[in-house]
């Protein structure tokens, strides 16, 4: 128990085919402007999650409280979950918009929506005896009739052996889909032998996303500066593609041989690794948002033991954008986000992504404010 806490602690710092490679990029002249913001007259940090049909979903941070707004930053109701009596959360795993109802996957009772004054208004059970590693950024997906969501852990007895619990863990399918009618389960989403996971060494927990634009599902996984590209087909997930994303000056994510994963974690004391933070599906391009991390040269000027020294350091690193086009092909990348900014997973109809000023860098205030940005193309001429 005590190395699966750690396990948690260290996680929260951060088909079969050949990879499209991403070296050359066209030349180009992308860049975000700020468009428009949203404030949020709300005391406590709020943390973009999820949008629907104009509704904004946030959270308050290490509480059950979510809050709904709309975008004119207006609060349209506050969501605190119940933690005693027969209601109560037991953890949120999860959280998010789900046909159209504000949604969480939770430790022992499966898929709970509620109603916008907090009340459970549906349950929708799974298989018991689950456990999830640690939070994902959506509660489920509809996929055909059936809902999938994320993978549980179901067989813990190979805890003990790291070796053997990995190897499973490394070569199981991503998603568990469930049929509400004859309640049975299947896997869906193989990871492709493109995939760093499969190498047999040890890179720690996968931290998958997933973004579902229509039939495409897009997947990338905290050790890999990749993303792949599946179709739904007949509630089947067939794997199209794997494109890499080559940057200069990235710091790859350690990896140890999966008999001494002990090795990795302090690989990881050393090195802040590069990372894929969000994918966004915009008209005909992808646009991938990244940080490359920060070598030994530099991470040994910060002391980590000092969380407000060590926060505002990771708070500080730049945050970058590479840009796709529909094929895939990449377009232009190190397209740098306005600074003190955080990213989020929201992007509305109109192309603009949302960002949240980081209030450690940029000075702390008495509500919450949301950055538009626009990206735009400057070699067109209107």
């Amino acid at each position: 128990m005590k190395y699966f806490i750690c396990l948690i602690l260290v996680a929260a710092l951060i088909g079969c085919g050949k990879d499209k490679n991403t070296d050359q990029s066209i030349s180009s002249n992308y860049k975000f402007e700020i468009t428009d913001s949203i404030r949020v007259n709300h005391l406590e940090e709020l943390t973009l999650i999820d949008m629907e049909d104009g509704m904004f979903l946030a959270k308050e941070e290490g509480l059950s409280t979510y809050i709904i707004f709309d975008k004119s930053g207006t609060i349209i109701s506050p969501i605190e979950l119940k933690t005693d009596g027969p209601n109560a959360i037991n953890m949120v795993y999860s959280g998010g918009f789900f046909d159209g109802k504000f949604t969480i996957m939770d430790l022992h009772k499966g898929l709970i929506q509620f109603s916008n004054e907090g009340e459970i208004i549906k349950n929708i059970p799974i298989p018991e005896d689950y456990l999830y590693m640690h939070p994902y950024n959506r509660p489920a997906f509809k996929l055909g009739n059936k809902i999938a969501y994320y993978r549980p852990e179901r067989d813990l007895k190979d805890w003990e052996d790291q070796e053997k619990f990995y190897r499973k863990y490394y070569n199981e399918p991503l998603l568990e889909v469930f049929d509400p009618i004859t309640k049975e389960v299947t896997l869906k989403m193989e990871l492709p032998e493109t995939s760093i996971y499969k190498d047999g060494d040890f890179h720690f927990l996968y931290h998958p996303k997933i973004i579902k634009k229509g039939k495409l599902w897009y997947l990338f996984l905290m050790a890999e500066m990749k993303f792949y590209v599946y179709e739904e087909q007949d509630e089947e997930l067939i794997f199209k593609e794997s494109v890499s994303l080559n940057v200069k000056d990235q710091i790859p994510f350690p990896q140890a041989n999966l008999q001494n994963t002990q090795e990795l974690f302090s690989k990881l004391e050393m090195v802040v690794p590069s990372m894929i933070e969000q994918l966004y599906v915009i008209e005909d391009k992808i646009i991938l948002i990244y940080k490359k991390g920060a070598g030994e040269n530099i991470v040994k000027n910060y002391d980590r033991e000092n969380q407000a020294e060590w926060m505002d350091f990771l708070g500080s690193l730049p945050v970058y954008a590479a840009v796709f086009d529909s094929d895939y092909k990449l377009l232009q990348d190190d397209i740098e986000l306005p600074s003190g900014t955080i990213s989020s997973p929201i992007v509305n109809k109109e192309g603009q992504i949302f960002v949240q000023k980081n209030q450690r860098l940029l000075g702390e205030e008495d509500w919450n404010t949301y950055y538009l940005l626009k990206l735009n193309d400057g070699n067109k001429t209107d």
